[in-house]
């Protein structure tokens, strides 16, 4: 099935995300595509902190832990 496609919105949307419209009419010309963009793509691998959530998520562990007895043994001792 054959869907038209709306270049002149495609090219505004490129625009305005600051991207850009390729037109590719055969699997050649996709795959030069493919290629051009392949050359602009790169990959960066950063490093993470986490220990801070897994801190928080501890101190919100002892929190619940700590309403959960008073509301058991009703009060602190």
């Amino acid at each position: 099935m054959r869907v038209g496609l709306d270049e002149d919105t495609l090219k505004t949307i490129a625009r305005v995300t600051r991207g850009e419209y390729f037109q590719a009419q055969g699997a050649t010309e996709l795959m030069d595509v493919y290629r051009t963009l392949n050359a602009r793509l790169s990959v960066r691998t950063e490093q993470t902190e986490i220990s801070a959530l897994f801190a928080g998520a501890g101190a919100l562990l002892a929190l619940l832990a700590a309403a959960l007895s008073l509301v058991w043994f009703n009060g602190i001792l």
